[in-house]
């Protein structure tokens, strides 16, 4: 917010002599001018929303910090669109030319000009990219790998509005300076320096892989003073095996709690990547970020806890009731599967103790329930529901779906707690 009012500050001390005029051009090139500031201080914003900083994930969780960053890129989308549609109009009006031709003369003869126009093109590109529809069709590490673009864009964009502008000179371009080169510091320091450092520090490796279910698999990690990688049950790393065809980074959810010996992380084959789990080898050297996320148990209120699972979203949600079976906290688990081979870990939850209830889809077994979570079944096997807090991880439209059938029993928002890695 104080950069906002710095950078509206800056803006009017160097257009108000445009808009005092109250002609319709000048005041079209002030608000071209302002739109041009609010984008680059707009793209800040996303740098850190996505830099993996731990402080601001552990505050607010991935998925928060996810809807915050999709939203701000599409205000980011209208601000870079009508910024150079309002200069050229705004030019255009008060030189008296025609559009088309304000539009050349500003990439002829302005400095940086040239350059903004190709950040333009690579915003309106990833920013179409990002779009639901469109993000669907795309592989995980396609979209991923976009994003490298936006830094290029930045680095463009900066190069354009220190040479013209309101932030060009004086105590105006300094305070610009700083804050870009201050926020791509913080960028490279924890997206890349992080990463690299904790890769030298522990020297991580694929110990082995283990299967648990149907098409699940533990990938068990070694490395040096794991003691010291200090992590809180229910958070995720970004991750990368260094080896050919599955490089690419990923977020999974530690599957244990800390113990210094390994780091364990549960994975479903479900796509191009994940297909290849299985086939690790032992010794491969493993790249970890983190630790991430907010899906904790530090900030819960009650004494009291519900854990919902869909399939493979049970990982977090083992590492959490393993860290509460020491603190002797009441525990109840919903474990929703389509058939009992897809259920993983139940030797590890018969041996913890808690009371759990599997639920199958598409498998009849008079065993375990079947069908679907909802309000008749929460209620039936867990009638104090509404006096506990409620951790839920699973596929999105499973956890959607279950969200609505709590809120209709009388569980509150805070109550309920999730953190959703769809992309």
């Amino acid at each position: 917010m104080a950069n906002l009012l710095v950078t509206i500050l800056f803006w009017l001390n160097g257009s108000k002599s445009l808009i005092v005029t109250g002609l319709i051009g000048p005041v079209l090139i002030a608000q071209g001018r302002l739109l041009g500031l609010l984008a680059e201080l707009f793209i800040l914003l996303q740098l850190v929303l996505i830099a993996r900083i731990q402080f601001i994930e552990k505050e607010f969780g991935f998925d928060k910090l996810n809807v915050i960053h999709r939203i701000v890129g599409y205000c980011l989308g209208y601000f870079i669109i009508l910024h150079p549609i309002l200069l050229i109009t705004g030019y255009s009006i008060d030189n008296e030319s025609l559009w088309w031709n304000q539009a050349s003369r500003f990439l002829q003869k302005w400095p940086g000009v040239l350059l903004a126009t190709v950040a333009l093109g690579l915003m309106i590109l990833l920013i179409a990219a990002s779009i639901g529809v469109i993000r669907k069709k795309l592989k995980y590490e396609t979209w991923h790998f976009t994003h490298f673009f936006f830094y290029l864009a930045v680095a463009l964009v900066f190069i354009h509005q220190i040479k013209s502008g309101d932030v060009s000179r004086g105590s105006a371009f300094y305070y610009w300076f700083v804050l870009n080169f201050l926020i791509f510091g913080f960028v490279i320091a924890y997206r890349f320096l992080r990463p690299i450092y904790l890769y030298f520090k522990h020297q991580f490796v694929v110990e082995k892989v283990i299967k648990e279910a149907e098409s699940v698999y533990s990938v068990y990690i070694s490395g040096h003073n794991l003691d010291k990688f200090t992590f809180n049950a229910g958070q995720y790393c970004n991750i990368n095996f260094v080896a050919k065809k599955i490089w690419h980074n990923h977020p999974f959810s530690f599957s244990n709690i800390q113990n210094g010996k390994y780091l364990r992380f549960t994975i479903k084959e479900s796509g191009d990547f994940t297909s290849k789990i299985s086939k690790i080898k032992p010794g491969t050297r493993v790249v970890i970020d983190g630790p991430l996320g907010a899906f904790t148990g530090e900030k819960n209120i009650k004494e009291k806890f519900l854990f919902i699972a869909g399939g493979i979203g049970i990982t977090p949600l083992l590492a959490l009731m393993q860290s509460f079976i020491k603190e002797k906290k009441d525990v109840v688990l919903l474990y929703a599967n389509r058939t009992i081979k897809d259920a993983a870990f139940i030797g590890e939850l018969n041996a913890i103790g808690y009371p759990y209830h599997l639920i199958l889809s598409n498998e009849q077994n008079p065993k375990y329930e079947q069908g679907y979570i909802n309000v008749e079944k929460v209620k039936r096997l867990i009638p104090d529901a509404v006096e506990r807090e409620v951790y839920i991880c699973g596929p999105g439209p499973m956890m959607k779906a279950v969200d609505g059938e709590l809120q209709k029993m009388g569980l509150v928002e805070g109550q309920i707690h999730y953190e959703n890695f769809m992309y």
